[in-house]
């Protein structure tokens, strides 16, 4: 099943498809209904590479998912600036795109979703709606409090 949820953001297409290089920003939007414990690697870089990165998924930092692998991959251009040929323990595809574009001196942000895991397809695909909804939320209050991109201090 597939699903496609868009939402304006008032910052430029540049600033937000660079802020979304960074994997914090992902454990940010996403807070709190998923949490991401990297697994492999154990320490998450400033910026993601094309390699996949193992996490521990948990609904609202307790019930556990299991793990789940992102696998970046190179945008096919156009509007497409992030593909993630992502699965799970629960999902065998999870394939999230975004797309950015001008749009009247803001930026349309689009997440597109493909999401399959057999007869469990409609569960995952409601909780896909809920959860792409709250991190365009999450994002529209990060950039609104002009704290998109946060360096977070160096671990080690």
């Amino acid at each position: 099943m597939r699903l496609r949820c868009s939402s304006l953001q008032a910052c430029g297409r540049d600033s937000l498809a660079e802020a979304l290089t960074r994997p914090v920003l992902l454990c940010r939007v996403a807070w709190p209904v998923l949490t991401f414990t990297p697994v492999d690697p154990p320490v998450l870089a400033d910026r993601w590479a094309y390699r996949p990165y193992r996490f521990v998924l948990r609904v609202g930092g307790r019930i556990g998912l299991g793990e789940h692998t992102i696998e970046p991959r190179p945008p096919h251009g156009g509007d497409e600036v992030w593909h993630d040929a992502g699965h799970s323990d629960l999902v065998t595809v999870w394939d999230h795109r975004i797309e950015l574009a001008d749009f009247y001196g803001m930026t349309r942000y689009t997440d597109v979703v493909e999401v399959r895991a057999g007869a469990l397809t409609p569960v995952a695909w409601a909780f896909a709606q809920v959860f792409y909804r709250h991190r365009q939320r999450r994002l529209n209050r990060l950039v609104a409090r002009g704290t998109l991109v946060r360096r977070e201090p160096a671990r080690g």
